[in-house]
């Protein structure tokens, strides 16, 4: 991309304050958000007052470290977490709605599909941290733990193309 993804504007809004306010409006109530290059910067330039913030010191390392850490930072009284990233701000409220209600329902895992593609923001129960953890290595996140318990895997049909989009090139931003 050539600069700081979670900084780059959308309609005016930076890519992460898009997502932070996406959640709210679909009524999460505790975001962590976590940090790694340029976490100085994105911290005096978004506010993230409202939100748990954690800063990957490891961030070199990859992605994982990243949701490593997310995950040791969770409430001890969540059942379960939604993982959301920062290059990824057109996903819409109604479908982070959507997912969390199928979680209601009792799913383990869910994601949501457009097109036949599976997206983001996935939903994984407080039960998969403790086997999860443990996989986490350099860019691996977990689609390899999701792709090892598809029968816990429950898909969210959207009309969302938001959930494949992610910005990790100039072109990549809608109307930019």
């Amino acid at each position: 991309m050539g600069t700081t993804k979670p900084l780059v504007e959308i309609d005016g809004t930076p890519a992460l304050a898009q997502v932070i306010s996406t959640l709210r409006g679909a009524g999460i109530a505790r975001i962590i958000v976590v940090l790694g290059h340029k976490a100085e910067k994105i911290e005096k330039e978004i506010d993230l007052s409202d939100c748990v913030v954690a800063v990957n010191a490891n961030y070199k390392s990859g992605m994982a470290s990243s949701l490593s850490l997310g995950l040791r930072t969770i409430s001890p009284a969540a059942t379960g977490f939604l993982i959301m990233h920062a290059d990824m701000p057109y996903v819409t409220e109604g479908t982070v709605r959507k997912v969390i209600a199928r979680a209601v329902k009792g799913a383990k895992i869910v994601a949501p599909v457009y097109n036949g593609k599976r997206g983001f923001p996935v939903y994984l129960s407080r039960s998969c941290v403790a086997e999860l953890l443990p996989r986490l290595h350099g860019e691996v996140g977990a689609r390899d733990y999701i792709a090892q318990h598809g029968d816990d895997l429950e898909l969210v049909e959207v009309d969302d193309p938001g959930v494949t989009i992610d910005i990790d090139r100039p072109e990549d931003v809608i109307g930019g």
